[in-house]
Formats: C-alpha cells, structure tokens, sequence
C-alpha cells in the first residue's frame, strides 16, 4: 500500500491545490480538477484554545480512478505554556485508492514545478 499519511505528501497536496490563505473567506475552490472545500473551527477557553480545519478534496474523474480525500489541520495553544503552539495534520482516504491520489499529486506537483522553471 502507498505511504499517504506522512507530513511531506500532505505538503505536497497543499502545494499543488494553493489553497487560499487563513485570512482569506473562500472555502470553495477547484484546482487541477479537483474540487476543493475548507471549513474552519475554532474554540477560546479560559485555559486552552484549539482550532482544526478540514480540507475536503474530491476527484471525480473517470469511475476507477475518482477518490475523495480529507486533511484534517489541528492546533491547540495553552494560556500558561511557555512553549509555541502545537499542531499536527492528518489525511485519510474516504474514497478511492492512495496510489490514484500519489499518482495526481505526482503529476501535477511537476507540472508545476516545469512551469515555475519556465518563468525564472
């Protein structure tokens, strides 16, 4: 079974989909022919504050090869830690076959990397 799961693939993915900033209101976006959707949430306690986003990513190609995937984003802060923020990210296939998912980050991470060359 392919390696999905690890924090160099999950980069990869954002890498290719751009997805809009934190600042930014869009949550819905397609790129290279995945759609794309984020949803944002956060909580402030007296002690804690903890915040997870779920980007939502869906290929609906031809029937063998559609998969749908979730990267979830999680950060928690402590009032009185000394240390930064902690945050992790997750992926799991709902849909589809992780070598289909490897395969399109592959292909579009060099095509875009192709073209960035071309423009420097």
């Amino acid at each position: 079974m392919a390696r999905i799961g690890n924090a160099r693939t999950i980069a990869d993915i954002e890498y290719v989909i751009e997805p809009p900033s934190l600042g930014s209101d869009v949550t819905a976006w397609q790129a290279h022919g995945v759609k794309c959707s984020r949803d944002r949430h956060r909580f402030d306690g007296q002690s804690y504050s903890f915040s997870f986003e779920v980007l939502d990513l869906r290929f609906e190609a031809q029937a063998r090869q559609r998969w749908h995937v979730v990267i979830v984003s999680e950060r928690w802060q402590f009032r009185d830690a000394k240390a930064e923020q902690r945050g992790s990210k997750s992926l799991r296939v709902l849909r589809g076959k992780p070598a289909d998912v490897l395969g399109w980050m592959r292909q579009c991470r060099d095509q875009k990397l192709a073209s960035r060359k071309e423009v420097a």
